[in-house]
């Protein structure tokens, strides 16, 4: 599979002091000033370019973001998974946290960090000298493009925020108020849409490292549903537009679901390997080596969510935490159609000892399952290093495109379509349950959601459904709760931190508070209202 971070080192390098950090202005000063490469200087050819956009991708794959923080600690616990361990205070996964909290902004930080490159290569990539318009264009639509979905996430994630379009050159007069949530979001779909005919339509085909047209069409069908549901409630505009570009996926017949071992394609992005027959991983983060070579890049993807292995051995399986467990839930989810393929997928039978000989759980132990969607003895690096590997993450499935347009066409015209039962029972016939038909708009509407768990959990997806739809406090609170109070959930040791989970979980918790940090430095934003009268 080919990777895109290869020359990352010497692009970053050369982004250095021209990126700077718009949140934190100490972290700025602390840079030595031979860091710095002027735009008039790198950005000559193409080569210069590919190097700067290659630095725009790399916001995706630290720590910060997919590598741990924002796909697992800002966006992997809800009502179907949970952080296994107790008295977490002051973390995000208990919801417990506060501006103050780090997690949150260096997630932040490193948000605006891949905005700004991506807003100095646009600046500039008209003057180098790159005879092929094609080959230009294709790299400024990729750079808007991941300028626009790093807006989103943030937007996603904080509700109101700056939109940044211009390069940051002066931290002192960088202040920038926040745009209203729906006009965000409302750029966010135009930008993205200006990318369509901009980004590769044959080349990356079969590439998920890279942005590609089916990529791009596939996140604006996510981010219309966005608009289409709370907080802003843009409603059937929106989900017409999300059926169209998911249709557009769809109609393109560049992608499939995989057929036959439903662990094939896990085993795939464990092991960086890429199935050019189906192509259902339509967008992956990838990360490469386990530091153990001194060339990495920080991911805990497989190790502190994954499947519990507990050899710490270089030469055997892998070490990993498992922290991720399934709730119960997303087992009873799983359990309404027996025989679901996906069930032990999902929340693995097992966890590996120190021997890398498998234990099985009891029948009575549900809730200890770990996530088994990323297992590091998948992976077949060696030796082995205790926390990091090169576990890819994906992004955007076809199988979620699927599951989108059948949402969307039931949603826009209020009762579903024969479209929307053709995509929602693609996804069920792979996953090996029995097709669904002659549904009510509202039984539709709680089939394709109850899908989207037994299809997507463990993805940093289910949180923003549930926020979208409105109900993200009665499923993580309420439904949370008496979940935890059921017989079946065990009690004893870690298993207990969902309880504090949900006894947590207030309204506010659905979108993260602005960085303290970022507050004392942009002196024109304020604390979103979700936070800004909340005691703290």
């Amino acid at each position: 599979m080919k990777k895109i971070y290869r020359n990352l080192k010497t692009a970053v390098l050369a982004l250095g002091c021209m990126s700077l950090l718009l949140s934190s202005c100490s972290d700025f000063l602390d840079k030595n000033p031979h860091d710095f490469v002027s735009p008039e200087i790198f950005y000559k050819n193409e080569s210069d370019c590919m190097m700067a956009l290659a630095g725009v991708y790399w916001t995706l794959a630290p720590d910060h973001v997919y590598g741990e923080r924002y796909s697992n600690i800002l966006s992997n616990t809800d009502d179907l998974s949970y952080y296994a361990r107790l008295n977490q205070s002051g973390q995000v996964y208990t919801n417990s946290h506060n501006s103050s909290n780090n997690d949150i902004y260096q997630t932040w930080t490193q948000l605006y960090s891949g905005i700004n490159n991506a807003n100095v290569l646009l600046d500039n990539i008209d003057a180098a000298n790159i005879p092929d318009a094609a080959v230009k264009n294709r790299i400024k639509g990729e750079a808007k493009f991941l300028r626009a979905y790093y807006h989103f996430l943030l937007v996603q994630s904080w509700y109101e925020v700056p939109i940044r379009t211009e390069t940051v050159t002066d931290i002192n007069n960088s202040s920038l108020a926040a745009t209203p949530h729906a006009e965000a979001i409302d750029w966010i779909i135009k930008e993205m849409e200006d990318c369509i005919d901009l980004v590769d339509d044959s080349k990356y085909d079969l590439s998920p490292s890279h942005v590609k047209k089916t990529t791009v069409q596939g996140i604006l069908a996510r981010v219309c549903l966005w608009r289409a549901g709370s907080p802003s409630n843009g409603g059937k505009e929106f989900y017409e537009k999300a059926a169209k570009y998911a249709k557009a996926v769809y109609d393109s017949h560049k992608h499939k679901l995989y057929q036959g071992d439903i662990y094939a394609i896990w085993k795939n992005i464990a092991s960086d390997k890429y199935d050019t027959e189906y192509n259902e991983s339509m967008w992956e983060v990838e990360f490469i080596g386990t530091r153990v070579d001194g060339k990495f890049t920080y991911s805990r993807i497989g190790n502190t969510i994954g499947n519990w292995q507990e050899n710490t051995s270089s030469t055997g399986k892998g070490y990993a935490y498992g922290f991720y467990c399934g709730s119960l839930i997303l087992w009873d989810l799983f359990e309404k159609n027996p025989g679901d393929l996906r069930r032990d997928l999902s929340m693995a039978t097992y966890k590996l000892d120190a021997s890398d000989a498998a234990v099985y759980w009891k029948d009575t132990e549900i809730v200890t399952r770990r996530c088994g969607k990323y297992r590091r003895e998948w992976t077949t690096t060696s030796p082995k290093e205790k926390n990091n590997d090169q576990i890819n993450y994906p992004v955007l499935r076809y199988a979620d495109v699927l599951l989108m347009l059948a949402e969307a066409e039931n949603e826009a015209g209020k009762a579903p379509t024969d479209l929307a039962y053709d995509a929602i029972n693609e996804v069920r016939e792979r996953a090996g349950i029995d097709k669904v038909e002659n549904l009510s708009y509202a039984e539709f509407q709680q089939e394709v959601r109850d899908e989207r768990a037994r299809e997507l959990c463990f993805e940093s997806l289910r949180k923003y459904d549930l926020i979208r739809w409105g109900i993200y406090y009665d499923a993580a609170h309420n439904k949370l709760t008496e979940a935890t109070n059921d017989k079946r959930w065990t009690t004893s040791g870690y298993y207990k931190a969902a309880k504090e989970y949900a006894a947590n979980t207030e309204e506010r918790h659905q979108f993260l508070p602005i960085p303290m940090k970022e507050l004392g430095v942009n002196l024109l934003l304020k604390q979103n209202s979700y936070w800004s009268n909340a005691a703290e």
